[in-house]
């Protein structure tokens, strides 16, 4: 095996017939087409709204038929599962069904409520909005 020197060490000398016959083999399946000619009479997947021959042309009973399927879609939307359904279902339907909580909350009973007046956070935002004299909101 004597080859040409490398960095790697000795490699084997391109046989110009082995590429030959691996391209080949790659190439042998696909074809360029040059021209491209659409199928008008197949409806398409996806339309394209910007496409003249993709648009289809609907008479009044099919879009009145598509407005009364939309109108209830959002209807079924809006309602929600509390609408649907007694008590929740699943495990993901406990939280935030039962608005009100089990115990009257007393905000002046110090044992329950403990709001945090300032973070670390809130105070690094009230530096930055101060020491920016353009931006100055106004409540």
């Amino acid at each position: 095996m004597v080859g040409e020197k490398c960095t790697f060490g000795n490699r084997m000398p391109i046989d110009i017939h082995m590429l030959d016959e691996i391209i080949y083999r790659e190439v042998k399946h696909f074809r360029n087409y040059k021209i491209y000619r659409p199928n008008f009479g197949v409806t398409p997947l996806t339309g394209k709204f910007y496409a003249a021959h993709d648009i289809l042309q609907e008479n009044e009973e099919q879009k009145q038929k598509v407005g009364t399927y939309t109108a209830k879609v959002l209807q079924a939307r809006a309602q929600g599962p509390r609408s649907k359904y007694s008590e929740p279902i699943t495990s993901s339907h406990n939280y935030g069904w039962y608005l009100k909580p089990l115990l009257p909350m007393d905000r002046n009973d110090r044992r329950f409520y403990h709001p945090k007046k300032e973070s670390s956070h809130t105070k690094i935002e009230i530096i930055i909005l101060m020491s920016n004299p353009k931006e100055k909101k106004t409540s």
